[in-house]
């Protein structure tokens, strides 16, 4: 993530549990690899309540999770984060 984290809003989604800035710097935590030197693409899929993590991340076979274990946020409301 670039750019300066004290400017995002503070502001939250009905829900979501944490406001976007603190799911925002949850999402900065994760920490993907690959063995791939380009950037990339990744999605998140996630449907229903509870908590989202690096699990829910949909990665390409060139990409892994290190701890896929990470919160991201805590869902309060059913959502569907998939396409």
């Amino acid at each position: 993530m670039h750019g300066k984290s004290e400017k995002i809003s503070h502001e939250t989604i009905v829900g979501i549990a944490e406001s976007i800035r603190e799911v925002l710097m949850n999402l900065k935590k994760n920490v993907l690899r690959s063995n791939l030197y380009r950037d990339q693409n990744t999605a998140i899929c996630f449907k229903g309540l509870g908590y989202v993590i690096a699990e829910d991340y949909i990665l390409s076979p060139t990409e892994e999770i290190v701890d896929n274990t990470q919160l991201i946020t805590n869902v309060t409301k059913p959502v569907r984060l998939c396409n």
